[in-house]
């Protein structure tokens, strides 16, 4: 133990030492990118562009912040993303410094379906008025030249009640484009949008997508508009109609601010108390955890209730003497098995229940209820039988029914082997209820990357998000060990 004691504080000063020599990323246009790792989106524009050239070591992310956590690290000396991702509040904010941005420019908007062209129009025509009226330039100047976002000093847009609402999928999650702010969604983007349902005189109803499952949205009619930095490419245009561009983005090249963070350099304590309060005091932030938790909990709870009833639906069927009814459980049971979960639910989100107007959450108990079906209805049945014929015999010889043979004899039995695999099943849902955010469901997981996003730091969100699903696990845990310790009584 001294040993290992010794070689951790040894690592922990080495780091340290790593730390006070780095250096600033000498980039200031495309010919020092050689020799670099360079940072982007995967699927990007950016990613295509870099991907060829063999003198660049490229990794891919999922989002900004995962790049800007990226840069802040280490990992990356440099990264590439929309010029504007970053206002001057946000670079202030992450500690980042623009190394150079490039000539080359790509215009962006809003996409449509190609058949909505009434939508369309309406939307060119609001561009229009929008830019002819100085409006625009009033956003444009508050959401990237501001030196500070203040959530008292948001733009306020009218909004309307009635009447259908504008169905706008994002799928950015980044200051100063779309963001949440005191639980409402806030950004340039955000506020255009919002101006546009008002010049229809609609109410809007804002979601967050992935990128690929926004564009199916799209196209399945469950969204009318899309938006999140969307370039206009000649391949995505035969996909999607977009409306005009309502504005030319720069590709910019981001590298640490290494004098800015000594400058700002804190003992561990106060570092942690600050992160602290970036994450889940400003804003409020802590109740998109406390919300993504509930959805969790509700997910959950009623997916467990509802898959439990079909499972013992199924073990019914699996113990019947009927042929046809074992042979569809043993399908039933294949297909879930065989099958990814996250597939499961994209299917039942966008093909077979993509009709019935049901919200999200609804979808994803439906999709873990019937695979958590085919789990604990082979739980149940491993369970009954590991319980002997005999036992079963001896009851109906006795003169008790089937019935009631099998609730005080066979029954108890089987409760005390399938409790504990049942306590997994159990588990095993709630951690994966994670992916629901692919449908646009804010869970616990969820919000953590909305903080993330807001904040830059991978730490804290991460750290609220692992003690918030050992807690769930080992509650669920300690619950089912009461119930197995009152069956074994």
């Amino acid at each position: 133990m001294t040993k290992l004691k010794h070689l951790l504080i040894l690592a922990a000063l080495a780091l340290t030492a790593c730390a006070g020599k780095q250096e600033e990323v000498a980039i200031h246009g495309d010919a020092d990118l050689s020799g670099h790792k360079i940072g982007t989106i995967a699927g990007s524009v950016y990613d295509f562009q870099l991907s060829p050239r063999k003198d660049v070591s490229l990794s891919l992310y999922s989002s900004v912040s995962d790049c800007t956590e990226a840069v802040k690290s280490g990992k990356v000396d440099a990264i590439v993303v929309d010029e504007i991702c970053f206002s001057r509040a946000s670079l202030i904010r992450t500690g980042l410094k623009k190394a150079f941005r490039q000539d080359e420019s790509f215009p962006t908007s809003f996409a449509f379906r190609k058949e909505d062209t009434a939508l369309i129009d309406s939307f060119n025509q609001f561009l229009r008025e929008t830019k002819e009226s100085g409006v625009m330039d009033q956003m444009l100047n508050y959401w990237f030249e501001s030196e500070e976002l203040r959530p008292e000093e948001f733009p306020q847009v009218e909004t309307y009640t009635t009447g259908e609402p504008l169905r706008y999928a994002n799928c950015e999650t980044i200051a100063p484009l779309a963001f949440l702010s005191d639980g409402e969604w806030n950004g340039f983007e955000i506020e255009l949008a919002r101006r546009f349902a008002a010049y229809l005189k609609r109410p809007i109803q804002i979601e967050l997508f992935e990128f690929a499952s926004m564009i199916v949205s799209l196209q399945l009619g469950k969204t009318d508009m899309i938006g999140g930095s969307i370039f206009v490419t000649e391949e995505r245009q035969q996909q999607v109609t977009f409306g005009d561009p309502y504005y030319n983005v720069h590709p910019a090249y981001y590298i640490k601010d290494v004098q800015a963070a000594k400058a700002k350099k804190q003992p561990l304590h106060m570092r942690l108390a600050n992160a602290f309060r970036q994450n889940f005091i400003v804003e409020k932030r802590w109740q998109m955890i406390t919300d993504g938790l509930l959805t969790t909990l509700h997910i959950t709870f009623w997916s467990i209730l509802l898959g439990s009833l079909l499972g013992i639906l199924l073990c019914m069927m699996a113990l019947s003497h009927r042929k046809s009814l074992r042979s569809f459980v043993g399908l039933y049971d294949a297909f879930m098995h065989g099958i990814p979960m996250l597939v499961l639910l994209l299917i039942m989100f966008y093909v077979v229940l993509a009709r019935t107007g049901w919200d999200g959450r609804t979808i994803a108990i439906a999709a873990f209820a019937l695979n958590f079906a085919s789990a604990s209805g082979g739980v149940f049945r491993t369970a009954v039988e590991s319980v002997p014929r005999g036992q079963t015999e001896a009851g109906l010889a006795l003169g008790f029914t089937r019935l009631r043979t099998f609730l005080n004899i066979v029954l108890p039995q089987a409760i005390r082997v399938g409790l504990p695999l049942y306590k997994g099943e159990c588990i095993s849902l709630l951690k994966g209820t994670s992916i629901v955010g692919y449908i646009a469901v804010i869970d616990v997981t969820r919000a953590s990357d909305l903080v993330r996003s807001r904040t830059f730091d991978a730490f804290m969100p991460l750290l609220a998000v692992t003690i918030l699903y050992f807690v769930l696990a080992w509650l669920i845990g300690l619950l089912l060990n009461f119930l197995t310790l009152k069956a074994r009584r």
